[in-house]
């Protein structure tokens, strides 16, 4: 009886330490990771882990990522290799960068609390549905270099800031439903693989974006300040473009403080109406 006990007890002691142990099992009591991004690995207890670089899809801390609690902050350096986004969906994310191709994007849907992403140039990134569940997400950037559809984009409600920066056309009527938007850049500028149908269209539906205070556009078509008269917040404009730039001479935009554009695209007219007003020129 007494040996039976023994073995009973044995066996509980032995699948308790399974499940601190084993990733597959349970969480782990230990992991070895970059907390610094200096390239120097260690080891942390991971309930204390809350930032960690990686560096390598091959890199055997990614497969412990979704066992940190407390993990808020990943930056994944995965160019050229090709990452699971699967391993590194950890739902307690708030902050997420990510470099490098990548297979299920839609896992990204799953980091629920996440409040900011970047996504580089070097990823297979194409369309913003893989993460239109993100309904937190407050700060979203993306660099891309393929065909980025943007249709999903007005789920994003809470978003504040954001910035997209692609090769093909950017339909403005995408992200005319974020009424909380405070900072936009939009950035199609210099496109010679979607030379054809480059820019931006539907301009006049950034007028909805009532909060918006800071708007930065480059982009090879041309550019009619008419558009987005209407935004009555706004302080900050830059304005960059192949095209005209028109309607300066005839806009609202009364809180306006500062405006970027090229002093080739700037008439004595608008110049002399954006003094008068104030407005800081910057060339």
């Amino acid at each position: 009886m007494k040996k039976k006990k023994v073995i009973i007890t044995v066996c509980v002691i032995c699948l308790v330490l399974a499940r601190i142990f084993t990733p597959y099992l349970g969480r782990p009591f230990l992991i070895k990771c970059n907390v610094n991004g200096d390239g120097d690995k260690k080891f942390y207890l991971s309930g204390d882990v809350n930032k960690i670089y990686l560096f390598s899809s091959h890199d055997p801390c990614i497969k412990f990522i979704k066992y940190c609690n407390d993990l808020e902050e990943l930056s994944v350096l995965g160019n050229p290799d090709t990452f699971n986004i699967e391993d590194i969906a950890n739902p307690n994310l708030i902050k997420l960068s990510l470099s490098g191709d990548g297979i299920n994007w839609s896992s990204l849907n799953k980091c629920t609390e996440l409040k900011e992403l970047f996504i580089s140039c070097f990823s297979n990134f194409t369309t913003v549905e893989d993460i239109s569940g993100l309904t937190k997400l407050e700060r979203l950037t993306i660099y891309n270099d393929e065909e980025l559809s943007l249709s999903k984009l007005n789920e994003l409600k809470n978003l504040k800031e954001l910035t997209i920066v692609c090769l093909n056309e950017i339909d403005c009527e995408d992200l005319s439903q974020l009424e909380k938007l405070e900072k936009l850049n939009l950035n199609t500028h210099g496109s010679m693989k979607f030379k054809q149908k480059t820019g931006l269209k539907n301009t006049d539906q950034l007028n909805k974006l009532k909060n918006l205070k800071e708007l930065n556009i480059c982009c090879n078509n041309d550019i009619n300040c008419e558009d987005f008269a209407q935004l009555e917040n706004l302080e900050v404009l830059s304005l960059e473009s192949d095209g005209k730039i028109t309607g300066l001479d005839s806009v609202g935009m009364d809180n306006l403080i500062r405006i970027n554009i090229p002093i080739t695209k700037l008439t004595n007219e608008a110049k002399k109406k954006l003094k008068e007003k104030g407005v800081y020129i910057e060339y």
